[in-house]
């Protein structure tokens, strides 16, 4: 890895790409430009992508190359696209596990498990890498996803410079201070304040908006406050109270989406994006909504046509290719939108480019909107502040809380973001008080797997990986916090009795790393189950549409509501069944039957075999996005089988796989 060369440093912009840069935004250049690595802790919609353009430009301009890092797959395209159309597409290139374009380019963006991945085996294509732009750093706080980018963190050569972005997190500078001593000196730039304030307000059932300390006085007698169409705040006696609603909340009944929706139409706030925690619940209030709303003017609707026209052509679709075409293009002309991950690509990047254009109003999302679309609008609503986590229904965590409410305020537009919730399900003395000073704090995620230990076993001594576990994010918060290295013992117990069972299994010898080991070390998906798979010599036994289904089964993570049974059993799953009979006689641990999902492979190979989704759809009970989702994991995975098993016969299977499943709506447009 090459280290950038020193520059001569600049003076700092004022503006940059027609803004007038925050204080704070000048600071991070400014250690920029003197090649100094920066994490950049600021709430979210103030600017911090800017000072990541600035650092693109700035590469490319010096030669030097930059990987670009976000944490989910449609931030990643839509960054490539982003910067092919500001730099032009010679300069830009892209990888993730199921595309993979112009890899050389002095400026890639990619996932941060390509990043890792990449690291951990050493990769050539990181060759003379200058910089590493980790967007959303306080990803590393996720729960299962956290060890990633900690890990990538962990190997990145010391000679790269880091770019780190963060929405506000209270120990910024323990993170901070945690990279210096693995890496090299970093600078800190944490900002607090928002360029757009936000006015945090609940929605009663007065149907009126009231702040946090009117509430309870609300809650009792007539409404006491309201918003103005400036974002302001009116005094009492200028409120006009709508008559049907002052008789409705008098016979004390909730209030619904559409009494909300409808005091932010009446008091000038759209654009609103209003988050509802299930995707049925988005689909449902938005076609509640507009059986009756109209927001747009049939100038605007002109717009909205020929918007979904030209989307439809670059993407090489036709309506009938998209499912429920007709619900959403009705919506998109009435100025409503639907945003979750269930939902096509196509449906999702219209909705996003249609309020680019203010075509849309409102917009029912789930949380994933909140994460890398970077789309401020004036108003955000929330239906609840209870989520449910898989577990348990709770309230929404600060964090949480801040990520999607901060979406609310447009820079330059308006004096104030305002953010109103739905309270009818928690009762007065448990409403919560946001608090930007009170978020969680980052804390290490790091988990220890298969794939992990094989190839430090391949690449590091013993005690380079005691060094290694002993550098981690966990390790140095034990020790900050208590002084203490029990957290350092049991990564390394942990490690020692993978490694063990690993040598069990014929993988590894010591430290000699065995064939079977060195399958492991390419694949990241199950490693273990795939690794049996390829040296069992079923994958060369199968054909490319019965390779997509068997890749589906492995990767797929399903929904409660989806199918538990099977249409026809997979000829193939007597042979698996054998491998975790295999598995289990070594330790039970290894065998979990739980984690295939047996039915999600019919429909993926008769999509391979050409069969339409709309007929797929019929038969199989898959939301669109989610099959799009497990068609685009597959390709992934059976890349991984290629790179690990390089036999030819399965290479060209695997390619003709990848073809099949790589069509019509599952193709990414990279245009």
């Amino acid at each position: 890895m090459a280290a950038g060369r020193k520059r001569r440093p600049n003076s700092i912009p004022y503006e940059y790409k027609g803004f007038t840069l925050d204080e704070f935004q000048q600071q991070a250049i400014w250690y920029l430009q003197r090649n100094t690595s920066v994490l950049v802790s600021a709430p979210t919609g103030t600017g911090k992508t800017l000072i990541a353009d600035f650092l693109v430009e700035m590469a490319i301009n010096d030669n030097q190359r930059l990987v670009y890092t976000a944490p989910i797959k449609a931030l990643v395209n839509q960054k490539y696209r982003e910067f092919s159309r500001h730099y032009g597409g010679q300069s830009i290139g892209i990888v993730t596990g199921d595309v993979s374009h112009k890899q050389d380019a002095p400026v890639v963006v990619m996932t941060t498990e390509i990043l890792r991945n990449m690291l951990i085996t050493n990769d050539h294509r990181l060759a003379g890498t200058g910089w590493v732009v980790f967007d959303e750093i306080h990803y590393l706080n996720h729960p299962e996803r956290g060890t990633v980018w900690e890990e990538a963190i962990l190997f990145l050569p010391q000679d790269i410079h880091i770019l780190g972005l963060s929405a506000t997190i209270p120990n910024a500078k323990e993170i901070g201070a945690w990279i210096e001593s693995i890496h090299q000196p970093m600078a800190i730039v944490n900002h607090q304040e928002r360029a757009v304030p936000l006015h945090h307000m609940y929605f009663n059932n007065h149907c009126q908006a009231v702040e946090c300390h009117a509430f309870l006085h609300a809650m009792a007698e007539a409404p006491t406050l309201g918003v103005d169409t400036k974002g302001g705040t009116l005094r009492p006696q200028e409120i006009a109270i709508d008559r049907r609603l002052a008789i409705r909340s008098s016979r004390s009944e909730q209030t619904s989406h559409l009494d909300l929706v409808n005091y932010v139409a009446r008091n000038g706030l759209f654009p609103c994006l209003y988050f509802v925690f299930s995707r049925e619940g988005c689909e449902a209030k938005a076609k509640e909504l507009a059986s009756f709303a109209n927001y747009l003017s049939s100038r605007q609707k002109e717009a909205v046509r020929v918007t979904v026209r030209r989307a439809l052509s670059s993407a090489g679709l036709t309506s009938h290719d998209i499912p429920r075409y007709e619900t959403w293009y009705k919506q998109w002309q009435r100025g409503i939108g639907v945003h979750h991950a269930g939902l096509l690509p196509f449906v999702r990047e219209v909705t996003e480019n249609l309020l680019e254009r203010r075509l849309l109003k409102v917009i029912y999302t789930t949380e994933t909107f909140a994460v890398g679309v970077n789309m401020p609008v004036r108003t955000v609503c929330f239906d609840t502040l209870l989520k449910h986590d898989g577990q348990r229904l709770r309230p929404l965590a600060q964090q949480e809380y801040f990520q999607m409410a901060g979406r609310a305020g447009r820079r330059g537009q308006d004096r104030q973001g305002t953010v109103i919730s739905r309270i009818d399900q928690i009762h007065p003395g448990k409403l919560p008080i946001w608090d930007e000073q009170k978020l969680e704090p980052i804390e290490s995620r790091i988990s220890i797997s298969f794939n992990l230990v094989v190839n430090l076993l391949a690449r590091f001594s013993t005690n380079q990986i005691e060094a290694l576990l002993s550098s981690t994010l966990a390790s140095f918060q034990e020790k900050g916090n208590s002084g203490q290295t029990r957290g350092f013992s049991d990564l390394v117990a942990d490690f020692q009795e993978k490694a063990d069972l690993l040598e069990q299994l014929g993988y590894v010898r010591g430290h000699l790393v065995l064939p079977k080991g060195h399958i492991c070390r390419k694949v990241y998906v199950q490693e273990i189950l795939v690794t049996e798979l390829i040296t069992s010599g079923l994958i060369a036994e199968l054909q490319p549409a019965e390779l997509a289904g068997l890749a589906a089964t492995i990767v797929h993570s399903p929904r409660s509501d989806d199918p538990q049974t099977t249409l026809a059993p997979p000829k193939w799953m007597p042979a698996i069944d054998l491998i975790h009979e295999k598995l289990r006689r070594v330790d039970s641990k290894l065998a979990d039957p739980k984690a295939l999902y047996p039915p999600i492979a019919w429909p993926i190979t008769a999509w391979a075999k050409g069969v339409g989704l709309a007929n797929i759809m019929k038969e199989y009970p898959l939301a669109p996005g989610d099959f799009v989702s497990v068609c685009r994991q597959s390709i992934d995975l059976l890349r991984q089988i290629m790179a690990a098993s390089q036999l030819d016969t399965v290479c060209s299977h695997i390619r003709k796989a990848i073809t099949m499943l790589d069509r019509g709506v599952v193709r990414v447009n990279m245009d």
